[in-house]
């Protein structure tokens, strides 16, 4: 059996991380998932490898049947101005194909100095990250493509929560009590 493919992303801001506790309001399972926005320029050595994945499972799967027109998924990440948008994911729990065995995983959680992060730190939008993952090529029904298994973590930045006013600057003004006529004063 081959090795698996490891690959550590370039540092990138991370956008609707659920990274800490898995999200559960599609998959009952549990995912863990972070977008992680990069700067091209940084992830073209990545984007090269995902794609030629993609292109050795094309071979493959052309080799198979060779008059079967070939369906692509969406790409794993998203290319927009300047910037790279990679979709990392790992599945909670589930049952092995292999042995019909119950799993759980998360992900690995560290600092910048690759010491393990606590349970109760919460990653919010905005952290700068660094991801090792594993890309993962496909064929399925949906198409083929490849995703991107999350395996460990590295917070460079971590923000765990922002004060925001939608409703702009707030005064505050004291209460004054309202004047009150009674009928004999009109």
């Amino acid at each position: 059996m081959n090795k698996p493919l490891i690959l550590t992303s370039p540092k990138g801001r991370a956008i609707f991380p659920h990274l800490t506790e898995p999200d559960i309001k599609f998959k009952p399972e549990g995912e863990y998932h972070v977008k992680l926005e990069c700067n091209k320029s940084d992830s073209v050595a990545i984007i090269k490898e995902i794609k030629g994945l993609i292109a050795k499972k094309v071979q493959e799967e052309h080799n198979k049947n060779p008059n079967v027109k070939i369906k692509y998924a969406p790409q794993p990440f998203e290319e927009e101005g300047e910037n790279v948008i990679f979709n990392f994911k790992m599945k909670a729990s589930g049952t092995r194909r292999d042995n019909n065995k119950h799993f759980t995983q998360q992900p690995v959680l560290v600092d910048a100095e690759l010491k393990p992060l606590g349970q109760d730190v919460q990653i919010w939008g905005d952290s700068i990250l660094r991801i090792t993952f594993e890309p993962h090529s496909y064929s399925m029904p949906v198409g083929l493509g490849c995703t991107l298994r999350l395996k460990t973590v590295q917070v460079l930045e971590l923000v765990t929560g922002k004060a925001t006013n939608t409703l702009g600057e707030l005064k505050v003004e004291p209460m004054v009590a309202p004047v009150v006529k009674t009928e004999s004063e009109t």
